[in-house]
């Protein structure tokens, strides 16, 4: 069933700001968000409908770290990669959906630690020792939260 009311200033005004990001992180001005996001696009499973989607990362050990409660990631499908706008050039990507603590606790570290904005976000705090804070951890991750842990393969053509 398809909901009939109207979209609430929020969403228009998160709607705005995503597009005028992706027309930024599409263009040669790239360089000035590229090094925090980046554009992962993909398909609606029921439409088939393609979502671009601007998002922030952090990079980890050769992979890339979003940390997200977002609805394009339930359109991820497994073992079918998805394609990434990476500072200016379209990559495809494997990816990975992690919501287990342990593993999440500990590319949250990474995440947060290359961009605080996101724990304001998301709600997940540091400890003062560095480690991630497991009550804001377990409370985000029971309400959706993931990291999606994207693997770049190669440039497209």
């Amino acid at each position: 069933m398809t909901s009939t009311k109207a979209p609430t200033t929020q969403s228009r005004i998160q709607r705005t700001g995503d597009a005028i990001v992706r027309f930024i992180l599409r263009s040669p001005l790239h360089p000035l968000l590229s090094k925090r996001l980046l554009i992962i696009t993909v398909s609606g499973r029921k439409t088939g409908r393609e979502y671009a989607n601007p998002v922030g990362y952090a990079e980890h050990e050769g992979h890339l770290l979003i940390g997200t409660a977002a609805n394009w990631r339930n359109n991820l499908i497994p073992d079918v990669p998805v394609r990434i706008l990476l500072r200016g050039t379209n990559i495809q990507a494997a990816h990975e959906v992690i919501t287990d603590e342990p593993r999440a606790a500990t590319l949250y570290r990474e995440i947060l630690t290359q961009n605080p904005t996101h724990g304001r976000f998301a709600k997940i705090h540091l400890n003062p020792d560095g480690t991630v804070n497991l009550p804001s951890l377990r409370a985000a991750l029971s309400q959706g939260t993931a990291v999606v842990r994207l693997n770049p393969l190669v440039a497209e053509g």
